[in-house]
């Protein structure tokens, strides 16, 4: 028998997510997402369309929960450069707590591996790409009116390069369980932003 339609769609959705998650959206089958959710492929199918709109649904849940969440620092109202690193040091503690090692990010995992010519899909991604943009930029460039050492250009520059390097250590370290390495890279994060803002050694 199927599950009522929208019955435990947050179940749903928490269990197919975390299925995504360690797995790979490609890797994924059907009978991956029946055996982990615990939902029938009816049950599914009564919300979803299948595996590529229930991925979506989980993209759409994984903003919602684990983006909004980590990001609500920096895109609080004045947030500076203390708020990145208050997101670097939550967003590390949370894997050397769990001691599972690092899954890496599900944006960025996904964006690996995915058919370029899923516009849809790619689509979705860049919005979190660029909502993490949007909340660094602001970041710096509360930071930077501070000092008013930056142009609007440099500042927005400086945005790109930490969204790509926060990109970078969650593809560069999935699987580690070293913490050691991720300190140090964002560390080294921190003190770029220092040194461009207030030139701090």
């Amino acid at each position: 028998m199927s599950r009522p339609k929208s019955q435990s769609r947050s179940a749903l959705l928490d269990n197919a997510l975390s299925t995504f998650w360690k797995m790979g959206y490609h890797v994924v089958s059907m009978g991956d997402l029946v055996r982990e959710t615990g939902v029938s492929r009816g049950g599914i199918y009564s919300d979803f369309k299948g595996k590529r709109e229930l991925f979506h649904a989980c993209l759409e849940h994984y903003q919602d929960t684990f983006v909004g969440s980590s990001l609500a620092p920096i895109e609080a109202d004045g947030s500076g450069i203390a708020a990145i690193a208050e997101y670097l040091e939550t967003l590390i503690s949370s894997i050397e707590q769990s001691g599972e090692g690092v899954i890496g990010c599900l944006v960025v995992n996904t964006s690996a591996q995915l058919d370029p010519n899923d516009t849809e899909t790619h689509a979705l991604l860049e919005r979190h790409f660029k909502r993490q943009e949007n909340a660094f930029h602001a970041a710096i460039s509360n930071e930077n009116n501070i000092s008013k050492k930056l142009s609007e250009t440099e500042v927005s520059a400086l945005a790109q390069f930490v969204t790509t390097s926060i990109q970078g250590l969650a593809a560069r370290f999935r699987n580690t369980t070293d913490i050691k390495p991720l300190r140090q890279y964002a560390d080294s994060l921190m003190q770029i932003l220092k040194v461009q803002l207030h030139n701090d050694q």
